[in-house]
């Protein structure tokens, strides 16, 4: 069964998922990258390409491009803040954990910002926009593997 949000958290959850649209961050092509991967949704037309430069098995920076709806772009850029200096381990754990609360497991240790996404929950259409960028970073990690 799904929490309910209370009214101001609800509010504040919406303000992270407007400004984040509407102010991506880590937006564009990362010219020096060891890793892309792009994907897309074929229901809404969301298109993510994700860059990664890696150094020692360490995300040392991630950005992205792409056309979407605002939750693909909030996603993504909640994502790439987020994943930006950790490991590559940490970054499929990330992937696994919102896996897991995008499917309704609110127990998943997850960042407070990611969870402002709780929302699409109730829309399966909109979860796959929310899980993109976390799938093209899972691509660009796996095409990666073998040279880091």
């Amino acid at each position: 069964m799904q929490s309910e949000i209370p009214n101001s958290a609800a509010m504040l959850y919406k303000a992270t998922i407007l400004d984040h649209s509407a102010n991506p961050r880590n937006f564009g092509v990362l010219e020096q990258c060891d890793a892309v991967a792009t994907r897309n949704n074929l229901l809404c037309g969301d298109e993510i390409t994700l860059y990664c430069a890696l150094q020692d098995g360490i995300l040392k920076n991630v950005t992205f491009s792409g056309t979407g709806c605002a939750i693909m772009k909030a996603s993504a850029s909640l994502m790439t803040e987020l994943v930006r200096g950790q490991t590559r381990e940490s970054a499929f754990l990330l992937i696994s954990a919102m896996t897991d609360f995008l499917n309704g497991n609110d127990s998943v240790v997850l960042d407070d910002s990611l969870r402002s996404l709780a929302g699409v929950r109730g829309f399966p259409s909109r979860i796959k926009c929310a899980f993109l960028p976390f799938q093209a970073l899972q691509d660009a990690l796996v095409s990666n593997r073998s040279s880091s």
